[in-house]
């Protein structure tokens, strides 16, 4: 029978419906979802293994799967994957981090990670910094897969640039927007088909979109409506 404890709680979304945890699984370090409410969380737990699937499969920058199952803690199933120490959240990098070159640099390693994504067919729709992780060597990993999409043959044109607009959104400022964009346009190459800065106009007007929405968000949650990164 499988050891599962759940060591500390990492995340949770606005429901608590879906609670992430740093926990061991016969004693290995692990960080597992679990997906509570029965019918609901039985729904997106089989959707996380099945994009798991093919986030591996179209080469994400991923975390191996380290169980995934029955939690008897807490009734519910869960989705773990290895546990990246020394990893930490984009979002606590930028905050943490005084000099802007070094902030600038990190934001261009995003924009490359960001058209080697695409490039792979692979959409992270929730663009929070918290679901990049950033570990020793400038290594970038994503989490929360369980709302990843994979697309056969690349991203369509107009959800590459909405994707790349939605993260770019949550930057500090437009200059740093810039700095993703001009190194996703270096890696993808100018030109490249289903490249999602070929009109410069929509991505602006996608990220501006982004921003108001975030905005509103945090308003009706009574929170800081502008923060330096999300």
């Amino acid at each position: 029978m499988t050891d599962i404890k759940l060591l500390e709680e990492l995340h949770s979304n606005t429901r608590r419906t879906r609670i992430t945890y740093r926990a061991e699984v016969d004693g290995r370090p692990i960080a597992i979802k679990c997906y509570l409410r029965p019918a609901f969380g039985l729904v997106h737990w089989l959707r996380a293994q099945r994009r798991g699937k093919k986030i591996r499969r179209a080469g994400g920058p991923v975390p191996a799967i380290a169980y995934s199952g029955w939690v008897p803690k807490k009734r519910c199933f869960g989705f773990g994957t290895e546990f990246l120490q020394q990893y930490r959240s984009l979002r606590s990098v930028l905050r943490e981090e005084t000099n802007r070159n070094r902030q600038n640099e990190i934001l261009r390693l995003l924009g490359k990670t960001m058209a080697d994504l695409h490039g792979r067919g692979i959409e992270q729709p929730d663009g929070n910094l918290t679901n990049f992780l950033l570990g020793p060597g400038d290594r970038i990993q994503m989490v929360d897969e369980d709302d990843i999409r994979v697309y056969q043959g690349g991203l369509p044109p107009k959800v590459a640039t909405q994707n790349l607009a939605n993260v770019a959104a949550r930057v500090l400022d437009d200059e740093m927007v810039g700095v993703i964009l001009a190194s996703y346009r270096t890696e993808r190459k100018v030109g490249a088909q289903n490249e999602a800065s070929d009109s410069t106009d929509d991505f602006w007007n996608c990220v501006a979109d982004n921003r108001a929405l975030l905005e509103l968000k945090r308003s009706k949650k009574n929170l800081n409506a502008k923060r330096n990164f999300d």
